[in-house]
């Protein structure tokens, strides 16, 4: 199992690396909106496959939509408290309160 988790976290950065490196030709916006299209469209072509049928499939997509939905609100809102704890850490910029003592 740790070998598992050692793969999924290696390609979780090597997408991370990737997209870093392509706001050289696209704004931060567009590679995020990039990466969340790649991802909407694996998961359904991935649900799609492991499904017995094209009926199975159809009955459980309000289920798998919501799934995927909780799933990706709940990993946004811990990114999102890890920078807001480590803002300065992550970004390298100043705190609004540094920036008024300044």
């Amino acid at each position: 199992m740790a070998q598992q988790d050692d793969a999924f976290w290696a390609l979780v950065e090597k997408f991370i690396e990737q997209a870093n490196d392509a706001p050289e030709t696209l704004g931060l916006t567009e590679v995020g909106g990039a990466l969340l299209c790649a991802a909407a469209r694996f998961n359904a072509y991935a649900l799609a496959a492991s499904s017995i049928d094209r009926k199975s499939f159809k009955e459980d997509f309000d289920q798998s939509l919501s799934d995927y939905s909780q799933q990706f609100k709940a990993l946004l809102a811990e990114d999102l408290a890890d920078y807001g704890e480590n803002y300065k850490v992550l970004i390298g910029n100043k705190d609004e309160d540094e920036q008024a003592d300044a």
